[in-house]
């Protein structure tokens, strides 16, 4: 016998069984009811945790508001730059179309720092104003990118804490030279914060904007390349479907990239910063560059020690434990990653973040002499930090996890910070000024010859000869070859009476660098001095040879040409070092010399004037147009000018003072 059963029944049955709405889910959670305070005080949680970051930044980069230059590339790119220091309509399209400065082409940072030229002179205090606002934007736009990609206000707090001051990143900062790194940097986070916008609304404009902002990044550090890999790795992140039309969008992005690396490569090469390094094998570089990821890795929680300049280890001398298991210990790291992390989509990102920014400059194809450098880290640390605040989302989220381990790992996340802000005001320090930076490399890395002839210049331009000369000697000890500290050593030697030894350290430096402009210049100094005026002619002559438009070229050989009594063709000589520097006050005090000679004096005047209002305490510039008033027949000026002179140190003759007073009756 059949039992009848109600079909009802199992409709009812499937209708129960079936998954809840949307609507109907909603419904079925209990509602949280937050009061107006509470809602108010999540609403402005993130603007009170990032005005308590900006303001823990500005306290400790205040300080290097006090810095002054250093003679680590801030006289290339700007004190010694007539680019940066001649802006004008006339010049703008010369930022962009120059082959490279420095061995970088980077036409936005040089245009920044010459519009603080215009505003701020050869006041470093300018400079570093407008790097600590760069940095305090930066840390804006990495707070809101963290926030944007996992909408954690907690995320973005460590992210943008640990970035704001970390140690190694006050090379970027406190160094005027580094403009390059902040700038690019900040075009770069605008360019992924608006892809952020792009891939939820698929704006055009946002589109727009993400690829204008990676040209300018481009155009301020060619380091920048690497964004269209970062965008695909924020669509991993995400769990974005991967088609061809994710492909497709990405198309321009790899374009630019490989566009402007050759680019940046071109300028390398021009510079021959791009070089191989002879003394190591093929292995031992692969080695090196092993050993500088695992201490990007370690120093990004424990940063020290830090320098300026990280030498490659002395050939011979043995190298350290930690150099050669640095392979070993990548392994482990990589295994641990992949057996343990390699479905954790977080982890993945942070990583790959790190590495891709990384991977450009662990000197596998060299560039300088330094092994690895803590501006390298400015971008790139953001994945490791990012993996630091994952993993503290992750515990603080376990409720497995009692309170008080919790507590304990908060109180050792605030400790890392405290300590990172505490070596990060010493890093600041040490970019003082040449002196405590050099000092601090020497301590660190002895037998680091560019830091030896580096200390010496400065001792040198501050007149402690004896102090410069001990620094160059260590320097050529430790390096033979080394053009640079031979001819800051030859400048000593000529001051010193020593014409014989300069020309033959120049000599040397010409030996070792044929095309080097620097030793030509001084040997033909020298050779003037000694009264060899025909192959310091020729000398003079090689440096305009290297480079047409040098001002002290033209300078120099106007001297020579006014020893030789060739007073017009110094005076040529002179105008042409004018026209290409107005700003080389030295020529017009020599030109208004030459002037003198060939009688006249109008324009002696004039050029004894200009040299006045370009250095106004040079006493000797007084008693250079007292000398032009006196032969104007002008003895009330110059008495008034001989006397000036006098006050600013300049020596007078006493008699010739005597003699004005008695014909002006004063």
């Amino acid at each position: 016998m059949k039992l009848k059963v109600n079909k009802n029944y199992f409709r009812a049955v499937r209708i129960m069984k079936q998954p809840l709405k949307k609507k109907e889910k909603q419904e079925s959670k209990p509602q949280s009811k937050k009061s107006p305070v509470e809602k108010s005080v999540n609403k402005n949680l993130k603007w009170v945790l990032l005005a308590a970051v900006l303001l823990l930044t500005l306290l400790i980069y205040y300080p290097s508001l006090k810095n002054d230059w250093t003679n680590w590339d801030d006289r290339g790119y700007v004190l010694d730059n007539d680019l940066t220091k001649n802006l004008s309509v006339n010049t703008f399209l010369d930022f962009f179309t120059k082959p490279q400065v420095m061995g970088n082409y980077h036409p936005l940072p040089m245009l920044s720092l010459a519009i603080d030229w215009k505003m701020y002179g050869d006041d470093a205090k300018g400079y570093h104003f407008t790097a600590l606002l760069y940095h305090l934007l930066n840390t804006v736009l990495v707070f809101f990118f963290i926030l944007l990609l996992m909408e954690s206000v907690w995320m973005a707090t460590i992210v943008s804490a640990f970035f704001a001051i970390h140690p190694a990143h006050t090379e970027s900062v406190a160094w005027i030279a580094e403009r390059k790194d902040l700038m690019y940097v900040c075009f770069y986070l605008i360019s992924l914060i608006a892809y952020l916008f792009y891939s939820k609304s698929k704006s055009a404009l946002s589109y727009s904007l993400c690829i204008f902002t990676f040209i300018l990044s481009l155009l301020s550090k060619g380091q920048a390349v690497t964004l269209p890999i970062v965008l695909l790795g924020i669509d991993y992140l995400k769990n974005r479907n991967w088609n061809w039309k994710v492909l497709l969008e990405k198309i321009p992005f790899f374009i630019l990239s490989i566009a402007f690396g050759l680019l940046a490569v071109k300028a390398q090469s021009l510079s021959k910063s791009i070089a191989d390094i002879p003394y190591y094998s093929f292995p031992e570089k692969m080695l090196f560059a092993a050993y500088s990821l695992l201490s990007y890795f370690y120093k990004a929680v424990y940063a020290n020690p830090l320098s300026a300049f990280y030498p490659y280890p002395l050939k011979g001398a043995g190298y350290s434990w930690l150099i050669w298991s640095s392979p070993i210990l990548l392994l482990i790291i990589a295994a641990i990653v992949f057996f343990k992390f390699r479905k954790n989509r977080m982890v993945i990102f942070g990583l790959g973040f790190f590495l891709v920014n990384v991977a450009l400059i662990l000197q596998i194809l060299p560039v300088g002499a330094a092994i690895m450098a803590d501006r390298y880290t400015y971008l790139a640390y953001l994945g490791l930090f990012f993996l630091i605040a994952y993993l503290f989302d992750r515990v603080m989220k376990n409720k497995s996890i009692k309170n008080s381990y919790k507590q304990l790992v908060s109180v050792f996340i605030i400790a890392i910070i405290a300590v990172q802000c505490s070596n990060a005001m010493d890093r600041i320090a040490v970019w003082k000024n040449s002196e405590s930076l050099w000092l601090d490399t020497i301590k660190k890395y002895e037998y680091v010859p560019v830091a030896h002839n580096n200390l010496g210049s400065y001792y040198q331009k501050n007149n402690r000869l004896d102090e410069a000369l001990v620094q160059f000697n260590e320097g050529i000890r430790l390096q033979k070859n080394y053009p640079e500290a031979l001819i800051n050593r030859s400048d000593i030697f000529r001051i010193q009476g020593k014409i014989r030894e300069a020309i033959d350290d120049c000599s040397n430096a010409i030996k070792f660098n044929p095309g080097y402009p620097g030793a030509y210049m001084n040997r033909g100094i020298a050779y003037s001095i000694g009264g060899k005026y025909d192959s310091a002619f020729h000398d003079f002559k090689m440096v305009l040879k290297t480079e047409p438009n040098n001002a002290n070229a033209y300078g120099n050989l106007g001297n020579l040409l006014d020893m030789k009594g060739q007073v017009d063709s110094a005076i040529w000589a002179y105008t042409k070092a004018i026209e290409i520097n107005p700003a080389y006050f030295d020529c017009y005090g020599n030109r208004a010399r030459s002037y003198i000679k060939n009688k006249m004096y109008n324009e002696a005047l004039t050029d004894a004037n200009s040299a006045i209002q370009y250095s106004p305490s040079a006493g000797n510039l007084y008693a250079l147009r007292a000398d032009v008033y006196f032969n104007m027949n002008q003895l009330e000026n110059a008495l008034s000018d001989a006397l000036k002179a006098q006050q600013l140190g300049f020596s007078v003759n006493q008699q010739y003072i005597e003699m004005l007073k008695q014909k002006t009756g004063k």
